[in-house]
């Protein structure tokens, strides 16, 4: 009886030898410029975007990037020149991002330290178009200068590679937030003890501006939960796991991309 042979065949052989084709997938690092700059054949990217693109990235000349203007539109290009803190490219490509349906806005109570910056940061990379800070009964935190804010939503837009950036509302009150349900089609309520799942409350096909209100660390009082409703806002849990307040927008988005298609 004659031993069974066997035969090693280096991966890469496989990899080489495959018969189905592949795509390279290019990522190109994004820059803001204005939009005025952006109708530009030739720009050029100084100061902070500069600085940081030549001191920390050190791009090069001949590598392709992509700027937006914060607004959906974008041109990509190479890289023509490099200076101490700036940089041009020649535009090559120009475009602009489709703007998602339904448009989700996120009311998002006041939270502790670095939670409200986590909540920021995972709901411009989920993809929210507005934020609305509201301070809730049980919110402890305190909102920062608006210019902090939007340092964290222009970072958070540049790490997703997002052409635009979320606008962030003043912040109200739970009154407030209460007159703000009534301006849109559809308002959820983020809650743990709700029996409705998302899925089940939201008719995505109708709805063009949708409102998703989350609550504080220390959760909604009975008093808010009942004028949200009375004002016409549907309570929804995400599923049976109690989800922390600073990551409950950003799930809340997810399903709602993902439902949608723009996933």
């Amino acid at each position: 009886m004659s031993k069974r042979r066997t035969y090693y065949v280096p991966l890469l052989w496989l990899l080489l030898s495959t018969k189905r084709s592949t795509r390279a997938l290019t990522v190109f690092t994004l820059f803001f410029v204005t939009p005025e700059q952006l109708k530009q054949s030739e720009i050029e990217v100084s100061g902070s975007e500069g600085r940081h693109a030549i001191s920390v990235l050190r791009i090069k000349v001949g590598e392709v990037i992509r700027l937006a203007d914060g607004v959906g539109n974008w041109v990509e290009g190479e890289v023509t020149s490099i200076g101490k803190d700036k940089f041009s490219i020649s535009v090559a490509v120009r475009g602009s991002d489709r703007i998602n349906k339904p448009s989700v806005t996120v009311a998002q109570a006041l939270l502790k330290g670095e939670n409200q910056r986590a909540a920021l940061d995972q709901l411009v990379q989920a993809g929210v178009d507005t934020i609305i800070p509201w301070r809730a009964a049980r919110s402890v935190g305190v909102i920062d200068k608006r210019e902090k804010w939007q340092e964290v939503i222009y970072a958070a837009a540049k790490q997703s590679r997002r052409s635009m950036l979320s606008e962030i509302n003043s912040m109200v009150d739970a009154e407030g937030l209460v007159v703000q349900v009534a301006k849109y089609e559809k308002s959820i309520v983020l809650h743990e003890g709700a029996t409705a799942k998302l899925t089940q409350v939201l008719n995505l096909e109708s709805s063009k501006e949708l409102l998703v209100i989350v609550g504080p660390e220390g959760g909604l009082t009975h008093e808010e939960v009942a004028a949200l409703m009375a004002a016409g806002a549907d309570p929804v849990r995400l599923g049976d796991p109690v989800i922390r307040a600073d990551l409950a927008g950003a799930l809340a988005i997810a399903a709602i991309n993902a439902l949608t298609g723009n996933w």
